[in-house]
């Protein structure tokens, strides 16, 4: 999985803070329920972080992900500290992609691949309230380009581990 988000912390990703907080934010409002529900399978969703054998998994972030204190100053410091500790884990990969950088071509939203145990890619696209998942080979390749100049221009995994850190500190 190769996953570059400009503005949330991603699902597989989040804390259950984070997680509660964006889905009370949506508008239309979602009922109690409906919220749990989507908690309680977002956390399920993370198994696939701690597989048997493990899943390659490869994240960028933009640095407004890093920025935005979803759920408040405290479960924002709680988050990054979780994104730290999720990066220390040997099949994933969590890179930065600074403000610094300027203009990118991740600016324009969230790029994700996948593969599957066949090895066929698929990308998958989201927006507000729609998703799809496609094979189509120019949108791989589109999508493919896309990705690796933006993890070309992010920090190292190291780098960012650092740079990571140093945003929770500055709560």
């Amino acid at each position: 999985m190769w996953w570059y988000e400009p503005l949330l912390i991603p699902g597989l990703l989040q804390s259950e803070a984070t997680a509660r907080a964006l889905l009370s934010a949506h508008r239309p409002p979602l009922d109690d329920e409906v919220i749990e529900n989507r908690v309680t399978a977002r956390l399920e969703r993370q198994s696939l972080l701690h597989r048997k054998p493990p899943v390659e998994c490869s994240f960028v972030l933009y640095e407004a992900a890093l920025r935005c204190p979803v759920g408040g100053t405290s479960a924002h410091h709680a988050q990054l500290r979780h994104l730290v500790h999720l990066s220390e884990l040997r099949h994933v990969s969590l890179q930065v992609l600074p403000f610094a950088v300027g203009a990118h071509p991740g600016l324009n939203g969230p790029t994700v691949l996948l593969e599957t145990r066949e090895h066929e890619l698929i990308a998958l696209a989201e927006g507000q309230s729609v998703s799809y998942l496609t094979s189509d080979l120019r949108d791989i390749s589109a999508a493919r380009q896309r990705h690796g100049m933006i993890r070309t221009l992010a920090l190292t995994p190291d780098e960012s581990a650092r740079f990571i850190s140093r945003v929770a500190e500055e709560l």
